[in-house]
């Protein structure tokens, strides 16, 4: 096969996808974003400072969630690899089902009812209900993230979707920060100055959801799927063939390796709320720590794409986790100073948003590059199986996230409060800043220190990592000849549409 027949396919000219297209598929993920990041950013803070459930039932929930969470992920990925094929889409019909239970899930996820806070154990057992009822509504209507993979068979171009994708999703992500602090000024001043956590997350959750939902609709109606799929019928034994494939895959292996690693960082972004109502008085805060760190992310993002150009997206992975460790230690540093000051210093706080602003440029690079390294994967796979495997590789993959995941998610709680943690968080406290210095301290030092410390470990693996550069390139050009070879001639189709009617 002759490189010079699939040479405009490298270089990106081969553009595919009207602008139009890509505008409103951008605003549909930026509000489905709204709803997951305000599941995953005041979820805790619900339960910590708003049912007031202790640190065992806090560990014992993120143990049973995470555990049935992953394996119904298995059976949720069977279904999205092994759906059948409609209209050339794989992805389409999903989105347009699961948009409404995605915004009623996020609702719920911010209501309790009253009854049930008065029984631990079934209040224990009605929020995992809605976990994992979220995690459904929320796996299949997060195929709108798929889709970027599969808008444009060309290389550079496929990148740009993705990398616009992740922006508008790391905006969107921060987006609930703001509308929490709007909102619960609002509850606030109408409730004579003082604060309602529960209804201010519940009034929030509910403009997040109308948005999203009608958004989603709005997007999954307009995005195309551009890509060949195979009209075969599956076996169900396809599927475990598929996923040994994807173990086999020596690419495949080393991003499970560094996701392992990286997702201990769960461990600090649990912490974020809690440092914010250490340092500004309450939860509904964070916006403040979070909005830099989400601005970063953003322009991080805007950084790499353009890197992208002249570096290997695996060098630009290990780069940024040598940035992470140092930038985050300075940060550390500077809200060091902060904390054990006398007297407030305007200055010091400045500096210290742009430390938060400066670490989320290195969001941008994990964020980010990740998704690029997974649509490579499936070109591989494609390449060598023929299969694609769009909802499969990232279940693989999340073994070792959703390892880490699970151990993370249990200790947390008993490294932030409860007897004999190592923080000794005090629940409940109207004016966080109330918690003693030695909490704000290490809160700060979960926060910065430990979650630059996991994404340098996480660069680590790639040291092994092929598919990049030269070979990255070869892989998609040969897929692109391979699918070429494989479509059936103008008169072949025609003879099929006679055979139909």
């Amino acid at each position: 096969m002759a490189d010079s027949r699939l040479k405009p396919l490298r270089e990106g000219t081969a553009k595919q996808v009207p602008i139009k297209e890509m505008i409103i598929y951008l605003v549909s993920v930026f509000f489905y974003t709204n709803m997951t990041g305000m599941f995953g950013d005041f979820r805790r803070a619900y339960f910590v400072d708003g049912l007031m459930i202790t640190d065992k039932q806090f560990s014992d929930y993120n143990l049973i969630t995470s555990i049935f969470g992953y394996v119904m992920g298995f059976v949720y990925a069977s279904i999205i690899d092994n759906k059948k094929i409609r209209g050339g889409s794989k992805f389409k019909h999903l989105g347009l089902i699961f948009a409404v239970p995605c915004g009623i899930i996020t609702v719920l996820s911010f209501y309790t009812p009253d009854a049930l806070q008065q029984k631990p154990s079934v209040l224990l057992a009605y929020l995992i209900i809605i976990n994992l009822l979220q995690a459904g509504a929320f796996y299949f209507g997060g195929v709108i993230n798929m889709t970027a993979v599969v808008m444009s068979p060309d290389l550079r171009e496929r990148e740009q979707v993705i990398s616009f994708r992740g922006i508008s999703s790391a905006v969107g992500n921060s987006a609930p920060m703001v509308i929490v602090l709007v909102i619960a000024a609002i509850v606030k001043a109408a409730n004579g100055g003082t604060e309602n956590l529960m209804l201010h997350l519940l009034l929030s959750s509910i403009l997040c959801a109308v948005i999203g939902t009608v958004t989603m609709l709005m997007g999954f109606s307009a995005v195309k799927e551009r890509i060949p799929y195979s009209t075969e019928k599956k076996k169900f034994s396809d599927f475990f063939e598929g996923f040994w494939d994807i173990v086999k895959n020596k690419h495949a292996r080393v991003v499970v390796l560094s996701e392992f690693v990286k997702n201990f960082r769960g461990i600090a972004t649990f912490m974020q709320s809690f440092i914010a109502a250490a340092m500004l008085g309450s939860t509904s805060k964070v916006m403040l720590f979070a909005l830099p760190i989400g601005i970063g992310t953003m322009v991080g993002m805007l950084i790499i794409n353009k890197l992208l150009v002249r570096f290997s997206s695996k060098t630009l992975y290990i780069a940024s986790g040598v940035y992470s460790v140092l930038i985050n230690c300075v940060a550390f540093g500077v809200g060091y100073v902060k904390i054990t000051g006398n007297a407030a210093n305007i200055l010091l706080d400045i500096v210290f948003i742009v430390c938060l602003f400066l670490t989320g440029l290195q969001f941008g690079a994990s964020n980010l590059l990740p998704d690029m390294f997974k649509a490579d994967i499936l070109d591989d796979l494609e390449l060598k199986t023929g299969k694609r495997l769009d909802a499969g590789l990232p279940f693989v993959m999340g073994l070792g996230s959703g390892l880490s995941g699970i151990i993370a998610g249990k200790i947390s709680p008993n490294i932030l409060y409860g007897e004999g943690s190592i923080i000794n968080y005090q629940q409940g406290l109207e004016d966080g800043t109330m918690q003693s210095q030695e909490t704000k301290l290490l809160l700060l030092f979960f926060y910065t220190v430990v979650h630059g410390i996991m994404m340098l470990l996480a660069g680590l693996p790639f040291l092994f990592y092929k598919l990049s550069g030269k070979e990255r390139e070869r892989v998609h050009a040969e897929l692109q000849a391979k699918r070429a070879a494989q479509e059936p001639s103008e008169e072949q189709a025609q003879e099929k549409r006679e055979a139909a009617v």
